[in-house]
Formats: C-alpha cells, structure tokens, sequence
C-alpha cells in the first residue's frame, strides 16, 4: 500500500510534465501523419492453374512449361517440387517481368530516377510489391504507391505480363515438342515401310495368309506394351537431357521403364522354357519354321505400327498447343484503384503516439524522482551514478571525435 501511495505520489507531482510531454507528443506526431506522403495499395489475385493431361508427358519438359511435369524437372531434385502457383509467382519476381513492368508503369518517371539506373528503378518496384501463394494456390500481387492509379496499374501489369510470358511458353513448347516428335515420327515411318514390305515378301513367297487367332491375339497385345514402352523410353531420353541424375522425376521414370522392360521379358519367356514367346501360352518354338519367322515379322511390323499411331497421336496435340492462343491465367481479382490510403494509418499512429509518450513521460518521471531521492538519502551511489555519466559522455565525445577524423581522411 505504501508502495502504492509513493507512486500515485510521483505522478501526482510530475503531472504536469506528464500531461504536456504526452499531448504535445501525440498532437506532433498527428500533425506529421498529415504530411507525411500517402501510400495507396491495389491488390490482384489469380486463381492456380489447371493441369492439363498429357499422356506422352513431353508437353511441359521439352519445353520447359510450368505444369507439375516441370515442377518435377527441378535441377537437383531436392526438397518438394514447387506448386505451379509457387512457380507462377517466381515467374513475377524474375528480373524481365520486373523491367517489363517498371517500363510500361513509368516507375522511374513516377519516382524521379534515371531510367539508366535500372537496378535502382528494379529496386524501387520490387520494394513496392509483395507477391505471395496463400494456401489454396491462390497467387496475390500486392503493390503499395503513391497514387491510386498507379497501385492498380502496376498489379495488372503483372498480371499482363505474366499472361503474355505464358502464350509465348505455351507456344514454344509446343513448337519443341513438335520438332522432337516429328524427328521420331519420320524414324517410325521408315522402319515401319521397311517391316511392312519384308512382311508382305515373305508372306508372298511363303503363301501365308495370316496367323492363327491365338497367335495374334499374343502379337497385338504384347505390341501395343513394347510401343508403350517404346514412349516411355523416349520420354525418358527426353528429360536426361535436362535434369540431373539424381532428379526424382528422372528416378520415376527409370523405374517405370524398368517396369515396363520386365512385363515384356514375361510376355517374350511366355511357359516355355526355351526360346522366344509371347504368352499366353504361345510359343515361337512351338510354331513350324516357317510359321515362326512370319510370326516374328508381323510381331516387329506391329510394334512400329502402334509406335506410328502413338507417336502420329501425340503430334497432332503438339500441333495443336503451338498453335493455341488461349488465356493461359484464370484472374480472381483484377487489381482496382483504392479509394482509401493504407499508409499512413493515422489512428494507429495517433493512439501509439499517445500510449508511447505517456508510458516514456511517466518512466522519466520516476528515473527523476528517483535520482533525486539517490542525491539526498545516497550520496555515495548517487556520485557513482555521475561518475558513470561523465564516463558515458566521455566516450560519447571520443567517438565524435574518430568520426570527424576518418571524414577528414
């Protein structure tokens, strides 16, 4: 209780200090958040893109897309892949997007820098925009300025931008892809003519009509795995030329294919012990020689067969991707002119100006009191106190005094 009289004591005595310090403090810093420049800030928001299917998978590695395909393809491997948002928004933090976007906006005129000076007018919009994934893949673009006009602007020029970079990618690698298969297309061709015209002598010089139904119901399906796998083994040679060895998607891969070659030895042993099968309990050992060798011909003429229509499938889609123009962004929200400032924030600052200068007014009012009780009941302490003072303000000066002497320098 006494403890609590001492110090309503103090208060009461430093009122005056008190109640003057806080009110001229807070009413100052009132005054300033009238002065000081207001910032406007606009928002944005885009939606995560879809994924589309591609069943060859080359559609965004050889191109270097922004699908999942890609976010597996990361150089290293390590760690999680990046979501599609996640990639999206390094997209608009890149270094070109940015100078796409400080050029269009006027960022330099607006905020008088050289436009030579690029790494400064970067700087300055990069300070200016805050870009985040929030936790349903929804990508926000942030951006704080001075006007209204330009918070907004500058948000749908990200989005913009953004947009264009995408059609070009989407086009590119469908151009990339394209080229790719019609290089294994025009392969598949060839060896296919040349399969085909050795079936059909052989059969004209045998007299073979065809094969019996077991037999090529056997034929048909292990061809349509070996030209799977055909595919999967292209895919393969595909991304070895763009990930690491140790990528995980690269690692999938491998395994799917090793998947695919021990379906095909099973097939190939079929039951026989020995020689060259196609399961289902058929044999090529079992076949007459002539029977055989034919039988062989058209399992390699229908292999290159279904490697040709898998292949001819998949150009038309790339085909079709390098000539698509769509809008590649699914946008939320565009970006609108605020109508309110956001900084600065004159009730936040006005009731923190208060509570700070009254809580420092009523600390400088005990620390006074207090030195003053030291000076009257402690003499000894309270001249240790001075001696600490003088020290401090000893040293104070000599740091002055380096200072003055390195400028000097």
């Amino acid at each position: 209780m006494n403890k609590l009289v001492n110090y309503l004591s103090v208060i009461v005595k430093w009122r005056k200090i008190i109640l003057l310090n806080t009110l001229a403090i807070t009413v100052l810093v009132m005054a300033l958040s009238f002065v000081i420049p207001r910032r406007f800030t606009a928002i944005a928001q885009l939606l995560p893109p879809s994924e589309e299917g591609d069943m060859f998978g080359l559609t965004s590695i050889l191109g270097g897309g922004l699908s999942t395909s890609l976010s597996k393809l990361r150089v290293g491997g390590l760690g999680g892949a990046p979501t599609a948002s996640e990639l999206m928004a390094g997209i608009l933090v890149s270094r070109s997007i940015m100078d796409r976007v400080a050029e269009k906006c006027s960022i330099a005129y607006y905020y008088r820098i050289k436009p030579t000076k690029t790494e400064e007018v970067r700087k300055q919009l990069k300070g200016m925009t805050k870009i985040g994934v929030g936790d349903e893949g929804i990508v926000r673009i942030t951006v704080e300025a001075k006007t209204p006009s330009l918070a907004a602007k500058v948000a749908n020029s990200y989005i913009a931008e953004l947009d264009s970079f995408l059609r070009t990618s989407n086009i590119s690698r469908g151009r990339n892809m394209r080229v790719f298969l019609e290089r294994r297309l025009a392969q598949a061709e060839s060896t296919l003519a040349v399969v085909q015209e050795s079936l059909k002598v052989y059969q004209a010089r045998h007299k073979i009509v065809a094969v019996d139904d077991e037999t090529r119901a056997a034929i048909d399906a292990y061809a349509r795995l070996k030209s799977q796998a055909y595919v999967k083994e292209a895919e393969l040679e595909a991304v070895r030329r763009v990930a690491s060895d140790d990528n995980p998607y690269l690692l999938s891969l491998q395994r799917e294919t090793r998947a695919f070659e021990e379906q095909l030895r099973r097939l190939e042993q079929g039951n026989g012990k020995s020689g060259f099968g196609v399961g289902f309990a058929v044999s090529f050992a079992h076949l007459p020689e002539v029977g055989a060798e034919f039988a062989r011909r058209y399992l390699n003429y229908r292999i290159q067969e279904e490697t040709y229509l898998m292949l001819s499938q998949q150009l038309e889609y790339a085909k079709i991707l390098e000539a698509r123009d769509a809008p590649t962004l699914t946008v939320l929200d565009y970006a609108v002119p605020p109508q309110r400032h956001s900084f600065p924030k004159r009730s936040v600052l006005t009731i923190a100006a208060f509570v700070l200068s009254f809580l420092a007014s009523l600390m400088l009012a005990f620390t006074t009191e207090y030195f003053e009780y030291l000076r009257g009941e402690k003499p000894d302490e309270y001249q240790k106190w001075r001696e600490l003072a003088q020290e401090l303000r000893r040293m104070v000066g000599r740091t002055k005094g380096w200072f003055r002497s390195d400028r000097k320098k």
